[in-house]
């Protein structure tokens, strides 16, 4: 029977089979092992296995159960079965505080999702409950490919950091799981495609744009309570739980997340979206930096063109560093031109905040003829930009290829003198003719 101990912390008893009499043992979970032992003060536990991401759990199913439990010990799987309740809340402790074996026992795959370099995502059903899961594969061979184990860390960081989130905008983490060729983060499912993909289909009207931006500021304030930057907000970063729903929109993707508390600040995101603090060498930025990327955004929604640009990434990369910022709203509220403009402030320290921009005027505006770029079809869009072709306008610079930079490091000594004191992006002024819209990615 399983005894409660608090929310961390519980005993339960488990057998240990044997060919001529199998043997009880004690189990007590707590903050950072379990202990099993044939009595129930664990003096003289025989079985202990620290709570960390170097040892593994195994588990065992029959017809929809879980049956048993197993850990390496001497060199040699030990299975430990228990009554099928008890295996759950086991489970359920468990998850995140360690990786699981066997991924098979608890997983079942069905179909490829998406692919990149170094991982592949599938959607995969729970054998035990029949529920629906994204299950994200990343290769070992590309994990231990550097021998600084800079992107093991990077996995952990991201692993510890998402089993502490529970927000309904933010894609919730369920499992972890090692196998001999790959490990695999399982995630809630989500139904629709990203913010990318469907404003590129769809024209999005000011009440759906506020319903994401409110949506977003929401998360950031979460983040912030939690000291959490995510360092990489994009429109591919944004995803639909619900297919067509724009108030369903989650952020996905910490991979490059830290807590505030890192003293390591490098430069890292997409450009297009970097905040200008972000170039400084060393500088302390804080979780400011997400509101500007999210301002970016924001931007992109509403007139359909990129906030930095450029003909190669490299182009782009430095028009985002110069805040070079582009001018294509037209026809937008007193009310939106004021919250973008304090979202993209260019100093960290007058930029506003996640909490703040929630009170602003915008969220409380009602349109009876809503006059923003958004809610103009493309040919509207020409007629306002008269020396652009329709060709132009829409997915310019996809061919594009994403890169990976590493980090660039500037000469800058402090905020001001590198980047100036205009600090408001101006949109006032014409003077900027780029093209738009190329993402590559630094980590």
């Amino acid at each position: 029977m399983l005894q409660q101990k608090g929310t961390t912390s519980f005993q339960m008893e488990c057998q240990r089979k044997h060919f001529i009499k199998d043997k009880l043992y004690h189990l007590l979970l707590d903050q950072n092992c379990i202990k099993m032992s044939e009595t129930v003060n664990f003096q003289d536990s025989k079985y202990h296995l620290e709570l960390n991401f170097e040892n593994l759990i195994y588990w065992r199913t029959e017809q929809s159960q879980l049956v048993a439990f197993g850990i390496k010990y001497n060199k040699a799987l030990k299975w430990f079965h228990a009554n099928s309740s008890d295996l759950q809340h086991l489970y359920k402790h468990l998850c995140g505080r360690l990786f699981f074996g066997n991924i098979s026992s608890i997983y079942e795959s069905k179909e490829i999702l998406g692919s990149g370099a170094s991982s592949k995502v599938y959607r995969v059903v729970n054998k035990l409950t029949h529920k629906e899961f994204a299950s994200k594969c990343i290769r070992k061979d590309y994990i231990y490919r550097r021998e600084d184990k800079e992107r093991y860390n990077r996995m952990i960081q991201e692993i510890e950091l998402m089993r502490k989130l529970d927000h309904e905008t933010i894609v919730k983490m369920i499992d972890i799981f090692e196998g001999e060729k790959s490990f695999y983060i399982i995630l809630e499912l989500l139904q629709g495609e990203s913010l990318h993909s469907y404003s590129k289909k769809h024209s999005l009207t000011i009440t759906q744009i506020r319903q994401i931006i409110s949506k977003c500021l929401q998360a950031l304030c979460y983040l912030d309570l939690h000291n959490i930057i995510h360092r990489d907000l994009k429109l591919e970063n944004l995803v639909l739980n619900e297919l067509g729903k724009v108030e369903s929109v989650k952020i996905i993707d910490f991979g490059l997340a830290i807590q505030t508390s890192c003293p390591y600040r490098q430069l890292c995101g997409t450009p297009g979206y970097i905040a200008p603090e972000m170039f400084i060498e060393k500088y302390p930025y804080t979780t400011k930096v997400d509101i500007f990327s999210l301002g970016a955004i924001f931007y992109k929604l509403l007139c359909k063109k990129s906030l930095f640009s450029g003909n190669t990434s490299d182009e782009l990369l430095e028009n985002n560093k110069k805040f070079l910022c582009n001018n294509h709203l037209k026809n937008c509220s007193d009310e939106t031109i004021d919250l973008i403009k304090q979202m993209l402030q260019k100093d960290p320290n007058k930029r506003i905040s996640a909490s703040q921009a929630l009170q602003h005027p915008f969220f409380g505006e009602r349109f009876t003829g809503e006059q923003d770029i958004a809610e103009e079809s493309p040919h509207e869009i020409v007629r306002m930009f008269p020396f652009t072709k329709p060709m132009q306008i829409i997915n310019s610079n996809d061919n594009i290829p994403d890169i990976k930079i590493q980090a660039i490091r500037g000469s800058q000594q402090s905020f001001e003198q590198s980047l100036g004191s205009n600090y408001f992006p101006s949109f006032d002024d014409d003077n900027h003719k780029l093209r738009n819209d190329i993402d590559h990615i630094i980590e």
